[in-house]
């Protein structure tokens, strides 16, 4: 197993910084191959696997994309 911690990352659980890693089993068999983990309080959540693009709105100019993730 792999773990990563990401730099600048704020958990979504306690609100610290740099508390958050990213890890990966390298098991081919693994229910969960990719997952974030925070090591302060314990909160982890499945790494996206899906990205979609939201079609730009009045606000945003035609270069600019916004990213949304879905689990």
């Amino acid at each position: 197993m792999r773990r990563m911690f990401i730099a600048g990352a704020k958990c979504p659980a306690c609100g610290l910084e740099d508390k958050l890693r990213i890890c990966t089993d390298d098991d081919p068999a693994s229910s969960k191959p990719e997952w974030v983990e925070c090591v302060r309080c314990d909160y982890t959540d499945v790494r996206p696997t899906e990205v979609t693009m939201k079609e730009p709105d009045e606000e945003h100019d035609d270069a600019t994309g916004v990213v949304r993730f879905k689990p």
